[in-house]
Formats: structure tokens, C-alpha cells, sequence
């Protein structure tokens, strides 16, 4: 039933965030140990992660659900890379997340401010609008860190979904 709930509400909180944004584009993602590289990670921790992404406010809402989190989380954040391949850190979750055991859900919005945004020219995100354009391309995903896997618990691929 909690987990019903949480569901609910981040779908819930996102349809709000998104309702000002004519321009969004929803993507989603499963997480999963599964996931993870270099090598996948067999654990009881998994998740989903929906984001609004507004290409005209260069912004993205974020609702993220995290479950059986065996030990406190120590950051989230959205990487540039392809399946099966590590990639570096472009946009980073709020402090809020880190701390957090057992599940819980979080929605917040993410955009160019300092601490958020980390530029990466060798791969070619130099801007906010660089990396909104590689989540969008679907070379991006979610990673979820705790303290027992400190390179990362929890990772999910990004996708568009379709209309």
C-alpha cells in the first residue's frame, strides 16, 4: 500500500510541475542494481525516476522513488552515457537526498544554477541546453549512490515516452 501511495503521489506531483510547461517532454527510467557498471550489483534496492524536461525554461522536474535502500544515500545524479557504460555526472540531485534509508519519493527541479549544472567539455556538454539535448537524445541515465556502494547503487537508462 505505501509503495502504491508514493507512486501515486510522484506521478501526482510531476503531472502538477508539468502542468506550466507546454513544451515538456516526459521521460522515465527503471533502477536497478541490474543496471550498474562496470559490473552489476545484486541487491534488494530499486527505484524509478520520471522527469518533465523543459527545453524552452532549460529546467527538468524530477520525481524520483526509491525503495529498500539498505543503507543512507550519499547522492543522485544524472550521468551522459549509453547503456552499459559509465558516463560523467552533467546535472546533481539536491542535498535533500542524501541520508535517506527504507523508501522514500522526492520531486524537485533541476536547471542552470551552481552546484547543479557541472559542465563536461570533453564530452561535449559545455551547457545546460547541451545536456538537456543528450538526455533528451537518450544518452543519459539516473544513479542512485548509498554508503555500501559509494560508485553507485541504483542505475537507470532514460528513455522518451511516447505520446
Amino acid at each position: 500500500m505505501t509503495k502504491f501511495l508514493g507512486i501515486g503521489t510522484g506521478t501526482l506531483a510531476l503531472t502538477l510541475l508539468l502542468s506550466g510547461q507546454a513544451s515538456a517532454q516526459v521521460m522515465t527510467a527503471e533502477l536497478t542494481g541490474g543496471e550498474e557498471t562496470p559490473a552489476a550489483l545484486n541487491t534488494g534496492m530499486f527505484g524509478s525516476v520520471e522527469l518533465g524536461v523543459d527545453q524552452k525554461n532549460n529546467e527538468i522536474s524530477v520525481t524520483l522513488r526509491v525503495f529498500n535502500t539498505p543503507t543512507p544515500t550519499t547522492a543522485g545524479h544524472i550521468h551522459i552515457g549509453s547503456p552499459g557504460t559509465p558516463g560523467p555526472t552533467v546535472l546533481n540531485f539536491p542535498p535533500a537526498l542524501v541520508g535517506r534509508t527504507g523508501d522514500f519519493a522526492m520531486t524537485f527541479r533541476l536547471g542552470d544554477t551552481p552546484g547543479v549544472f557541472v559542465a563536461r567539455p570533453a564530452v561535449g556538454i559545455n551547457t545546460i541546453e547541451d545536456a538537456i539535448q543528450a538526455i533528451v537524445g537518450g544518452n543519459a541515465y539516473v544513479n542512485v549512490h548509498t554508503t555500501q556502494n559509494p560508485g553507485g547503487e541504483i542505475r537507470g537508462q532514460l528513455s522518451v515516452v511516447k505520446k
